[in-house]
């Protein structure tokens, strides 16, 4: 057996990671609608506590608290069963101790391939929610913005004592919303190139395979 050439294998590890990035992406958007699922039953079970009866727009709260958990939920079970895919792969290649032969390889992308293939309406929807959750981030981190400077211009009197207290954390919440908005989107940009390479490799498999059928129809 051949070692493969350095190309070859850095590839398959970028589009491996590409894989591995978006699996972890999509389940902390799983997580997060779960705990803002949460986040909206704790509210409208304290406020309708508050108010001693059952009023109409905690109970929707309620309803829509539920909802996002549930999806959440959901979401979560999908990504973990693409992401332990993806993990197997990852481990065989790791196996190899950087010493991958050029059989043990193609082995690799068939099996990527064929993940792919079985889980690819799961993977295009993650794709696409990584890429909702970064535009959604980088909206947050431009409104924290606008609140900073609206303090920092603007400050109520008694604001103005504890100016400092009140824009670190906002300035924080920027750097992590951008941080999370920017990685989002670039791994989406990424994976989705990937993925138009392994289409393209399943359209060659396909037809590979009809040729054979045909072959072996006329043999």
């Amino acid at each position: 057996m051949t070692e493969t050439s350095g190309t070859s294998r850095e590839n398959f590890e970028r589009e491996l990671g590409s894989f591995f990035t978006l699996c972890l992406l999509s389940l902390v958007f799983g997580a997060m609608a779960m705990a803002f699922g949460m986040q909206f039953i704790v509210a409208a079970a304290l406020a309708m506590a508050e108010a001693k009866a059952l009023e109409l727009l905690p109970f929707v709260q309620v309803l829509l608290g539920w909802a996002a958990v549930v999806v959440g939920l959901r979401w979560i079970v999908s990504s973990a069963r693409v992401l332990k895919g993806v993990k197997g792969i990852r481990k065989e290649y790791r196996a190899a101790e950087g010493r991958v032969s050029d059989e043990v390889l193609t082995g690799l992308i068939v099996k990527m391939l064929a993940h792919y293939r079985e889980n690819w309406k799961t993977i295009l929807r993650m794709n696409l929610i990584t890429a909702l959750g970064g535009a959604i981030f980088l909206t947050l981190g431009v409104v924290n913005i606008v609140q900073g400077i609206w303090h920092w211009y603007s400050p109520s009197p008694g604001e103005i004592r504890y100016l400092p207290a009140i824009l670190l954390p906002l300035f924080l919440a920027v750097g992590i919303d951008f941080a999370v908005g920017l990685v989002s989107l670039a791994s989406s940009v990424w994976f989705r190139r990937y993925a138009r390479a392994w289409e393209l490799r399943l359209i060659e498999a396909e037809h590979s395979e009809e040729t054979l059928r045909r072959s072996l129809e006329q043999g």
